[in-house]
């Protein structure tokens, strides 16, 4: 009788131990020491960069920079565009979700997954502009796969979208002007992360901007 009492006790003591080990695995560890993804967007350096390309044109790249404040390293992120949408908040279905390019070398290596450290941060390519170019080629594989990898000049709302293997996904909106003539001073972006409609105003409403024709 008294081994058998024994023997059911470990059971539950066994049980009660594997059952916190899973509690403390799944959900105590996790919340002590996931990673925290914090985005920061500026269309000055050194977040955004400007540069001369090999036909002596420049070049403009806007970027968002990732940086990890977690208490471990976020596994396998990837930066996608979800969405680009007009200013009235209409979906363009002409554009698929697309991966963009982490800033990184060798920039073959950019398009792939990859792991931030804690304490590390790396920024996200969101599209090009180049001299005397009018349209602004997203920062993505080149095949084009029947989609337009490029925004004519015009007025956006992007949604860029974090993902990776141990974090919930963090998202951004962003309000975007492209006059298709200054590759530098002609790029207007302002994060806006409530999805446009047709009463939206726009960051630059007023401003001299509009809509380019």
């Amino acid at each position: 009788m008294e081994t058998s009492t024994t023997i059911s006790i470990v059971s539950i003591v066994i049980s009660a131990a594997v059952a916190c080990a899973v509690i403390y695995r799944e959900f105590i560890h996790d919340w002590l020491f996931h990673p925290k993804l914090e985005i920061a967007f500026s269309l000055e350096e050194p977040i955004s960069r400007e540069t001369i390309l090999i036909n002596d044109k420049r070049g403009f790249w806007p970027r968002l920079r990732v940086t990890n404040n977690g208490r471990s390293a976020a596994r396998r992120c990837e930066g996608i565009l979800a969405e680009v949408r007009m200013p009235d908040g209409t979906l363009d279905k002409r554009y698929d979700p697309l991966t963009l390019r982490w800033a990184i070398a060798p920039i073959d290596k950019g398009l792939q997954p990859l792991d931030i450290a804690r304490g590390r941060q790396v920024d996200l390519n969101i599209f090009t502009t180049i001299e005397s170019a009018s349209a602004a080629q997203f920062a993505t594989y080149a095949d084009p796969r029947g989609i337009p990898l490029f925004l004519e000049p015009g007025e956006y709302w992007l949604r860029i979208i974090i993902y990776g293997d141990n974090f919930k996904p963090v998202e951004r909106g962003y309000a975007v002007h492209w006059d298709g003539k200054d590759y530098r001073k002609g790029i207007h972006i302002q994060e806006m992360n409530d999805k446009p409609t047709s009463t939206t105003v726009w960051p630059w409403q007023g401003e001299g901007y509009g809509t380019p024709t």
